[in-house]
């Protein structure tokens, strides 16, 4: 269909002039600006309203501050992008300008877009590096540790180049005792990083069958951005994260850090850097050994002498208790036999007469001492009764003294009487305990030559003499024979 010539006669009358569809007419518009514009333009702009769907195409406005125009990236193009497109994102993008001819809307179909200021892989890597940042996968804590000595390890890397012959010429010759085992994966293009992380989950899924692995050593030789872009994928990444086996990587030259050396649990310089921060050194752990050996023994002298110290002085204090014992031994021993001693009937009857003479004596002075006080008071009375009373209350108070002194005059007597009789009581209790009274009733106490009681026919033995007190006088004999008598 043409689009119609203008005329430069008059206007025909509206009868005569063509009519269109609205579908006639955006199709016209859109053969127009296809006839008009180049198949692919390059068009700067920043993204706003940036969104997909769930068949995976993305829509947004490309605008600038006097316009704005759809846009549409079709699953494939987004895909491909190595970044993420966000709103406010200043962006050149190669597209087809098209009308759409349902709605008579202008867009462009987006081909590619290339971020303005920084490169596209740098920001993809900028952005995935936010991303997992914010899950926590860089956390340290994060992290397992690397064994000490490991006995197996699996190096991933490419068969070709001098990574390999590096890694392990450097591990064997560090620890010759080591197993290595080689697990090839390519390490650039498009298909690294899925067969990357595909191996590195087949060496967890079968660690078991290996015998164990220790530690994986994740490396690759120097090169550019885009040669090192397998690691750092974010399928990578989280493969690494994944394995339950720690994984150290040795990535590029030392400039170069990638996504992989970030997650991973520890990074190295160089494929040859990170061989020697994970496999000991033979000769450092001898010389280690041999240090803590000598240690050993200077720890065990130090022990050894510390442990003479500790005995000698264990000894000496223990001479020391001994001592100490042995003195309160002999001072329990001295008060004992002075309580024998004092269990004697007759220093025991001598304590009493004196326990009896203080009392007696005690009872006087208190006697003595109330008579004086009280004949005190009554003379106090009777000077003020001699003050103040006339005749007759001088007579009453007389009277009344002299009856005061009477009672007190009975009184005292009682009490001495109480206090004689009370001592005459105890007197004779004094006595009919005493030794004396005791021998009287029959009863006797036979002694050794050294004056011990005999209580028991263990203590003497034949031709000891004894002593034997009766009542009336003394008996002395020779033990000839003992035996076991009853009284009944």
């Amino acid at each position: 269909m043409l689009w119609p010539e203008k005329s430069p006669r008059a206007a025909q009358p509206p009868a005569e002039e063509q009519i269109l569809r609205v579908s006639e007419l955006t199709a016209a518009l859109a053969a127009l600006v296809q006839d008009t514009l180049p198949a692919s333009l390059m068009i700067q702009g920043e993204i706003s309203n940036f969104r997909t769907y769930e068949r995976g195409h993305g829509f947004f406005t490309l605008k600038d501050a006097q316009a704005e125009i759809p846009c549409v990236i079709w699953k494939d193009a987004l895909t491909r992008l190595k970044f993420k497109p966000k709103d406010g994102m200043a962006v050149v993008v190669r597209a087809t300008v098209k009308v759409y001819e349902p709605q008579s809307k202008l867009q462009l179909y987006i081909e590619t877009i290339l971020p303005q200021g920084l490169g596209a892989l740098e920001l993809a890597f900028r952005q995935l590096c936010e991303q997992l940042r914010a899950e926590g996968l860089f956390a340290p804590e994060r992290k397992r540790s690397i064994p000490v000595l490991p006995q197996r390890v699996v190096i991933m890397t490419s068969r070709s180049g001098d990574v390999l012959h590096d890694v392990v010429t450097t591990a064997q010759r560090r620890f010759p005792g080591v197993q290595l085992l080689v697990m090839p994966v390519p390490v650039q293009g498009a298909n690294a990083a899925p067969r990357i992380a595909a191996a590195l989950a087949e060496i967890n899924e079968h660690t078991a069958e290996l015998g164990g692995v220790d530690l994986i050593l994740l490396v690759r030789g120097g090169g550019s951005l885009e040669d090192l872009w397998a690691f750092n994928e974010a399928v990578v990444a989280r493969a690494i994260v994944a394995s339950t086996i720690p994984i150290a990587t040795g990535i590029g030259h030392e400039p170069d850090t990638t996504i992989a050396d970030l997650v991973g649990d520890l990074r190295g310089p160089t494929p040859t850097g990170v061989t020697e921060l994970t496999i000991p050194d033979v000769r450092s752990l001898l010389q280690k050994v041999n240090h803590l050996a000598q240690r050993q023994n200077e720890v065990i002298s130090d022990l050894r002498l510390q442990a003479r110290q500790d005995l000698t002085l264990l000894h000496q204090r223990l001479h020391q208790v001994l001592q100490h014992d042995m003195r309160m031994r002999l001072l329990r021993v001295e008060r004992v036999a002075g309580g024998l001693l004092k269990a004697e009937p007759r220093y025991a009857l001598a304590q009493a007469w004196r326990r009896l003479e203080e009392a007696q004596t005690h009872l006087q002075s208190v006697i003595r001492h109330q008579h004086i006080s009280r004949t005190a008071l009554v003379t106090l009375l009777a000077h003020r009764v001699e003050r103040k009373a006339p005749t007759g209350t001088v007579q009453l108070a007389q009277q009344r003294l002299a009856n005061l002194h009477q009672g007190l005059t009975t009184a005292l007597r009682r009490n001495m009487q109480r206090v004689s009789q009370k001592l005459e009581a105890q007197g004779r209790q004094l006595l009919m305990l005493s030794p004396q009274a005791i021998l009287e009733r029959g009863y006797s106490i036979t002694t050794d030559a050294s004056g011990h009681v005999i209580r028991s026919q263990h203590d003497v033995f034949r031709g000891d003499v004894l002593t034997t007190r009766l009542a009336n006088g003394v008996i002395r004999s020779t033990v000839g024979e003992s035996r076991q008598g009853s009284l009944f």
